[in-house]
């Protein structure tokens, strides 16, 4: 047997990621009017509180400028606050509000019970245990990569 070819498996990984992406957006619609962007900053900052514009920018991969729209925007919102950092006071962190961390939450909510849903319903245990096995391969893609 041959090994499928990476160009093949790249380009229909991609566009799975996509239609995924795409669906739990929908999943998540009338929850929140946030950006995709304003939500994976927000998403970050739950993950990881504490980090700095230009930290953001970097692990999203964006110009700081744009960073630093994005985050005065969630700023206007009340859902992100920022703070000198302790160890430096020229660092800027950024953490969650309350209603910062409600918002991610109310999200995650509805993208989590969609997805659980589908889960459960429609794959059975020997393909729930194919898919563990598939996100930690995917997972390893996305650490191996700089």
């Amino acid at each position: 047997m041959t090994s499928p070819d990476p160009r093949d498996l790249s380009d229909r990984l991609r566009l799975l990621v996509w239609d995924y992406g795409r669906r739990l957006r929908l999943e998540a619609g009338p929850v929140s009017d946030l950006t995709w962007t304003q939500q994976a900053v927000l998403r970050r900052l739950h993950e990881t509180p504490g980090l700095t514009g230009a930290e953001l920018a970097r692990a999203d991969l964006v110009t700081p400028q744009s960073m630093n729209a994005t985050v005065a925007g969630l700023k206007r919102m009340g859902l992100v606050q920022s703070r000198r950092g302790t160890a430096d006071a020229r660092r800027q962190e950024l953490s969650l509000t309350e209603q910062g961390r409600a918002s991610v939450e109310r999200v995650w909510d509805r993208r989590d019970a969609w997805l659980q849903e589908r889960i459960a319903t429609g794959l059975d245990d020997g393909q729930r245990a194919e898919l563990d096995g598939a996100l930690e391969l995917l997972r390893s893609l996305l650490d191996g990569a700089s």
